[in-house]
C-alpha cells in the first residue's frame, strides 16, 4: 500500500510527482525521516555511493529507497521557508564543501488533520502546519559527487501522520531514520522512543538511529493516545549491520544501521480504550476504501 499512500498525498498538484508515482513498477520504497529539519544527510547515507564504500559488517543492505518522506513539527529555517513560499534562490545550504539545492517544488496544500492535543495552532505557524511539499534535492559534495533524490515534506506531528495515515494505510516504510530527534535540535519534548513501537507495523527493514531515544512522559502520552494502532510494547528484533561515527550528525558518537524483523514470540497488544478519537480513524478507513474519497486536503 506504499504506492497508494504516496498517491494519496499527491492531491493532483504536480504532474512531475504524479508521473513519478505512476511510473513505479514495484511497491514504493519509502525512507521516513521524522523530525528532519533541513538535514538532508540521509540522501547520501542511503545512496549506493556511500553504502558500497562502507559495507555492512554483519548482514546486508536492502534496496535503496525510491523516495524520502520528511516530517517535522515546525519550520525552523528562514532560508528553507523563503524557498518554499516565496520562490527564493533554491540553495538551502552551501558551505564550500557541499551544496544543497531544491528543484521541481510543488505545494500540495494542507492535510485535513483534526487538531492534536500536543500541538497548538498559532498565527505564527498556521501558514505551514500540516502543509505538504514535494521537491527534488540535489546535493553536490566534494566527497560523494552529485546526487538528486525526490523528497516529500509534511510539516506535521510525526506521530499523527504515522498513526492516522501510514499505519492505517499499511504503508511500508523500508528505512526509518531516527537521528537528531528532539534532544536540543528542534526544541521538542519527545525523543521519539515511541518509533521503536511501530517498526514492525510499518514493515521497516532498516532502522538508522543514534541511540539517544528514551521514554519521556510525552512518549507515553503518544503511545496511549494512539494505542488503537501503536503496539503498547516494542515487538521487533534488531541486528546491527553497520556503525559509523555520529559526530557531526548527532550528539551521539555513533550512528547504527539495524536490520529489523518481528519477534515471533511477541504479539502486539493495543489499547482500544486509549484517548484517540475513534471517529477519526474510522473516517480514514472509509476514505481508504473508497478511491473517490481520497482527497484528504482542505
Amino acid at each position: 500500500m506504499s504506492t497508494q499512500f504516496l498517491a494519496l498525498l499527491d492531491n493532483g498538484r504536480s504532474a512531475y510527482y504524479t508521473a513519478f508515482v505512476s511510473g513505479l513498477t514495484h511497491h514504493a520504497r519509502i525512507a521516513w525521516y521524522p523530525s528532519a529539519g533541513t538535514d538532508f544527510r540521509p540522501l547520501f547515507y542511503l545512496n549506493n555511493a556511500f553504502l558500497l564504500n562502507n559495507p555492512p559488517v554483519n548482514g546486508e543492505d536492502p534496496i535503496e529507497p525510491d523516495i524520502f518522506l520528511f516530517t517535522d513539527y515546525g519550520l525552523y529555517n528562514e532560508i528553507f521557508e523563503k524557498i518554499l513560499f516565496d520562490g527564493a534562490d533554491p540553495i538551502v545550504h552551501d558551505d564550500g564543501r557541499s551544496k544543497v539545492t531544491l528543484s521541481d517544488i510543488a505545494d500540495f496544500g494542507q492535510i485535513d488533520f483534526d487538531s492534536y492535543p500536543d500541538y497548538q495552532l498559532t498565527e505564527k505557524n498556521a501558514h505551514f502546519f500540516n502543509r505538504v511539499f514535494f521537491f527534488n534535492v540535489t546535493i553536490e559534495s566534494s566527497e560523494f559527487g552529485s546526487i538528486t533524490k525526490p523528497v516529500l515534506y509534511a510539516f506535521c506531528c510525526n506521530e499523527q501522520i504515522c498513526s492516522e495515515l501510514m499505519i492505517p494505510m499499511r504503508a511500508k516504510v523500508s528505512h526509518i531514520i531516527h537521528v537528531r530527534y528532539g534532544h536540543g535540535f528542534g526544541g521538542g519534548n519527545s525523543s521519539g522512543h515511541w518509533i521503536q513501537h511501530v517498526l514492525t507495523s510499518l514493515s521497516c527493514e532498516i532502522y538508522i538511529h543514534d541511540g539517544l531515544s528514551h521514554y519521556y512522559d510525552n512518549e507515553y502520552r503518544i503511545i496511549s493516545y494512539y494505542g488503537v494502532v501503536i503496539p503498547q510494547e516494542p515487538i521487533s528484533i534488531v541486528k546491527t549491520i553497520r556503525e559509523i561515527d555520529g559526530r557531526g550528525w548527532s550528539e551521539s558518537t555513533r550512528i547504527l544501521w539495524q536490520q529489523v524483523r518481528r519477534n515471533p514470540e511477541l504479539f502486539p497488544r493495543y489499547k482500544p480504550d486509549g484517548e484517540m478519537r475513534f471517529h477519526r480513524l474510522e473516517h480514514m478507513f472509509r476514505r481508504m476504501n473508497n478511491s473517490n474519497l481520497y482527497n484528504i486536503y482542505v
